[in-house]
């Protein structure tokens, strides 16, 4: 408020000099009649001189008859027909107006420049302790971050431990701990201790920089509806002063020729008129909800994705990292032949201790987490594609496929089966972990009238049809490469009637399915220059929980737009015919004009919050 203040403290003086002026008019009228009349005059001219000279050049050099022309009309009719105070009244109420138009607008593109401050321009190198800008450190260089700081560039915690706050990245905020190995993203605050990063990338490719770069751009860019308010204004205009002038001009031939009452009601047409109530409100809608979004970690590229965004009726989702955790993990243990889920477990960890096959691993996880011990065996071989074998102090042990082990019983359910000196002793099931909101942001979905959720995955059929079964989708394709993924977006829309699909993956293998649905969202994609590039929508983090945010968001912007526009619109009509009828003075006519504006914007607001 303080910087729109000053700058606009030349305009704001002259507008309260105007008034004073007015007011003075207003008390010297019973003294003296032409002593009001200067000053109603001066008022109109320190007030309207700006207006009046805008409206002439947007006329003469750009053809245009807007809303300036409008107020100028007005004025001017006014003072024709001796309503001095109207006439300075127009030209002060309108430029009140404008200068609310322009807080709203300056507030709305404040709130995503602010985020500038997210982004330190100086870093400190941990090798000589000094402090450079952060455009000149290299990837590779290791950077030192003081609890308190923001972290100035992305990059990885090397030999240290701490909390970080993600809240202006993520949206999300619970601080996260973080320590040797974990990423950690520009913009993000050092909560408590001495963090040392080695920078992954440049300061112009930072998360901060790329919020700041969508964010900015997004407000650069014009929905359908923005350009159609757009068009219809610079029709609407000459049409209303040419059925003022008919008002002007046409009743009085059948009024005893008074031209100076239809005149004044076609001032009072003219004033009402102003559309800047619909131009204005519009996008300013937008600005607020992009920029509520970007505080939600939804970064939304332009209020057109936004447009688009809100007309979803069908989800694509990736399966592995965008519904379910990257990393596998045991679903079911079987044992038979008389031993314990702990002697199974025991057994594979024994027979793939030496393996980095993430199956190994996610076996190795849970047999930690159930503290189970075990000694390594000898003479270990590994058979691509089959399994392993070793010799142990229980025996021979054979773990991997069933045909591998030779297993006669069981079920084709399991993943690792396992055979010690030729017994089948049972199996391990191996499968993806859901994320825990991924059930709720379906069952959100289902609520937003989303008609069709559908898995695209290259998984196996009877893992991707188990996570289908758990979230209740409607339906499911596997065993799917990228671009059989994108034949399965085709085959979605070809089968939708009014198919308006978003795909939401993880921004690396979804590409092409990223790039041909109605609105592609990448999923904590922030790092992946292709994802940012492909993709309409960027959930800063994985939390597939701000899909359904961002549906809704653009819902409830869409209806704040059709509000304003019925409203403005309806109360317009109203206001015209009751000042055409001569029931609405021309001071009234103005006054509700703003009022129409001053409501729009404050729905407008209501759209960010």
């Amino acid at each position: 408020m303080k910087n729109f203040i000053k700058e606009n403290k030349l305009t704001l003086l002259r507008l309260l000099f105007s008034v004073a002026l007015v007011v003075a008019a207003v008390v010297l009228k019973g003294y003296s009649e032409a002593a009001s009349v200067v000053l109603y005059l001066l008022a109109f001219a320190l007030s309207g001189c700006l207006i009046v000279v805008k409206a002439l050049v947007s006329l003469v050099k750009d053809l245009k008859v807007g809303e300036k022309m409008l107020m100028t009309v007005a004025a001017a009719g006014a003072i024709a027909v001796g309503e001095y105070f109207e006439a300075a009244l127009i030209v002060i109420l309108f430029e009140i107006g404008e200068l609310i138009e322009d807080l709203a607008v300056t507030s709305s593109r404040n709130s995503v420049e602010t985020l500038q401050s997210i982004r330190p321009d100086k870093a400190r190198m941990k090798s000589r302790g000094n402090i450079v800008d952060a455009q000149k450190v290299r990837i590779g260089d290791v950077i030192e971050v003081l609890a308190g700081e923001r972290i100035p560039l992305d990059g990885i915690v090397v030999n240290s431990v701490g909390s970080v706050d993600t809240s202006v990245i993520t949206g999300e905020s619970t601080p996260r701990e973080v320590r040797s190995g974990n990423e950690v993203l520009a913009g993000c605050l050092n909560l408590n201790s001495v963090l040392h990063i080695k920078v992954t990338r440049h300061f112009h490719r930072s998360a901060a920089q790329r919020i700041i770069d969508l964010s900015q751009n997004a407000l650069d860019k014009k929905t359908r509806n923005e350009k159609f308010i757009r068009r219809f204004a610079n029709i609407y205009t000459p049409i209303v002063i040419l059925l003022a002038i008919a008002v002007a001009v046409i009743p009085p031939l059948f009024d005893g020729f008074n031209f100076m009452r239809w005149i004044y009601r076609a001032c009072a047409l003219l004033a009402i008129s102003c559309p800047c109530a619909l131009v204005i409100s519009v996008p300013l809608a937008y600005f607020c909800s992009i920029g509520y979004a970007s505080k939600k970690g939804i970064l939304i590229k332009s209020s057109s994705v936004l447009e688009s965004l809100e007309g979803i009726n069908t989800m694509a989702f990736d399966k592995t990292g965008t519904l379910t955790k990257a990393e596998l993990h045991v679903t079911k243990v079987e044992a038979e032949a008389g031993f314990s889920k702990i002697d199974l477990l025991r057994f594979i960890c024994i027979a793939e201790a030496k393996s980095n096959h993430p199956i190994a691993k996610a076996v190795e996880y849970e047999a930690k987490k159930l503290k189970i011990s075990f000694e390594k065996g000898e003479n270990y071989k590994e058979y691509a594609g089959k399994g392993v074998e070793c010799d142990s102090e229980f025996g021979h042990i054979m773990a991997g496929t069933r045909a591998f082990v030779d297993a006669t019983s069981g079920t084709n359910a399991g993943t690792v089966f396992v055979s010690v000196n030729g017994k089948y002793v049972g199996f391990v099931g191996i499968g993806d972990e859901l994320k825990e909101n991924s059930k709720i942001a379906f069952e959100r979905l289902r609520k937003l009238r989303v008609r069709k959720k559908i898995i695209l995955s290259g998984d196996k059929k009877t893992k991707v049809d188990m996570v289908a079964k758990n979230l209740g989708a409607d339906g499911a394709y596997s065993n799917l490469l990228p671009e059989d993924k994108l034949d399965a977006i085709e085959d979605i829309i070809a089968n939708t009637p009014n198919c308006k699909i978003a795909y939401c993956g993880d921004g690396i293998n979804d590409l092409p399915s990223l790039a041909r649905a109605d609105v592609g969202i990448a999923m904590g994609a922030v790092g992946s220059d292709a994802a940012v590039a492909k993709s309409d929508v960027v959930i800063m983090d994985d939390d597939i929980i701000k899909v359904p945010l961002a549906i809704k968001i653009a819902r409830k912007t869409k209806h704040v737009v059709i509000q304003n526009i019925v409203f403005a619109i309806a109360a317009k009509v109203a206001l015209l015919v009751l000042s055409t009828m001569g029931i609405v003075p021309l001071f009234a006519a103005v006054l509700g004009d703003v009022g129409i504006l001053i409501i729009s914007i404050l729905n407008s607001i209501r759209a960010g919050r």
